[in-house]
């Protein structure tokens, strides 16, 4: 007569399995779950509220043990309690679900981090945040990995970010001293690299240059230098900021729109010179206007900060995101008035309960789309 087992069970649906292998052998340990982060973060002290048993399998799963010559030979020692921690501290982790996530959402958090202190908006010159950057990123589905460290990921995501939205690296401003033999021969070397000369001076019997160059030419910069450092070459990092300290961060993907929709604006950018910050008691610019805010002109940037801020500009986001045209501020309005009156779309477009034949029924067939749009 066969064993009949029950049908449906899930076995071994609290227990974390954490495994390492030596040699030809592998060890596992039997854990509670969502406890093993804790232990090797030093949240957790106590090891007895991390490990079920303490004692080595061959199988959790068949609750197979490890013998003890087995443990001499690869730990060198047969007491489970040590080998127990070892295997805790270096093996290989099985993690829950929870885990999983909370170590991506972590991650994700620190390249956005990355990626926000080393760009700028490439229209504005602007610093872009954090939150702007996840947004954008969750736009173009970048997927993070965990085996990979955050600032490969965080390159990677720029590159993509560079794709697609008017974002560019920060650039470095550098202080370089050459001996003043070879100026000639230094300027002409830094110029072919790409870097913007700032200034240049050799009154001091060296020659010092002030440039700005963008990242991924550093290791060429440093080269040069290197090349002339038995004569006395010096490199210095001077900064790695925006030079717009005065303006806001820009907050919203609506200060971010894709280069494939923008080209124009993005172009003519590009060719004009970077407005300054509005001084204390100057007048207002009369030109500041939102892409969420079609045929609105706002009178002052604390009223395009309140915009960024309401109902309207959220919703609109919403529409954009869809592919659906944006509301004006009456549309809006009339929206909100229907919304708080219960009035539905489905009903608007004779899709209610006693829409006859025209109306469709329940389920709304030949409904009528209302125009909130057009």
């Amino acid at each position: 007569m066969s064993l009949k087992l029950p049908q449906g069970q899930k076995l071994l649906t609290n227990v974390s399995v954490v495994r390492m292998k030596k040699g030809k052998e592998k060890y596992e340990i039997a854990t509670y779950p969502n406890t093993i982060i804790a232990w090797r973060t030093g949240a957790e002290k106590d090891v007895r509220e991390v490990l079920q048993i303490d004692r080595v399998f061959r199988s959790v799963e068949q609750g197979e043990y490890a013998k003890s010559k087995d443990l001499v030979k690869s730990f060198g020692t047969e007491d489970q309690a040590a080998v127990c921690l070892e295997i805790l501290n270096s093996g290989e982790m099985q993690l829950s679900e929870k885990e999983r996530g909370s170590q991506q959402e972590t991650l994700l958090k620190e390249i956005c981090t990355m990626v926000a202190e080393r760009c700028i908006n490439s229209q504005s010159k602007r610093p872009v945040t954090v939150g702007v950057v996840e947004r954008a990123l969750a736009e173009l589905h970048f997927n993070v990995d965990r085996n990979k460290n955050a600032k490969k990921q965080a390159l990677e995501a720029i590159k993509l970010l560079e794709s697609k939205y008017p974002i560019e690296r920060l650039p470095m401003h550098l202080k370089i001293t050459f001996p003043l033999a070879v100026s000639t021969e230094v300027r002409e070397k830094v110029a072919n690299i790409g870097a913007t000369v700032d200034r240049e001076d050799s009154s001091g019997g060296v020659y010092v240059i002030v440039c700005k160059i963008s990242p991924d030419k550093f290791r060429d910069i440093d080269a040069v230098v290197r090349s002339y450092q038995a004569d006395g070459a010096l490199l210095e990092l001077l900064q790695i900021a925006s030079e717009h300290q005065g303006d806001a961060a820009i907050d919203s993907l609506a200060g971010l729109s894709l280069n494939s929709d923008s080209s124009a604006t993005h172009s003519t950018s590009q060719h004009s010179p970077s407005q300054p910050a509005a001084q204390p008691g100057a007048p207002a610019d009369s030109s500041i206007k939102a892409a969420t805010a079609p045929g609105m002109v706002f009178a002052s940037r604390q009223e395009l900060a309140a915009h960024m801020k309401s109902d309207w500009h959220k919703h609109n986001l919403t529409l954009k995101s869809s592919g659906k045209p944006l509301m004006t501020k009456e549309q809006f309005v009339d929206f909100k008035i229907m919304a708080e009156d219960g009035v539905s779309m489905d009903s608007i477009g004779g899709g209610g309960k006693g829409g006859g034949k025209g109306g469709g029924g329940k389920k709304g067939k030949n409904k009528k789309e209302v125009a909130l749009w057009d």
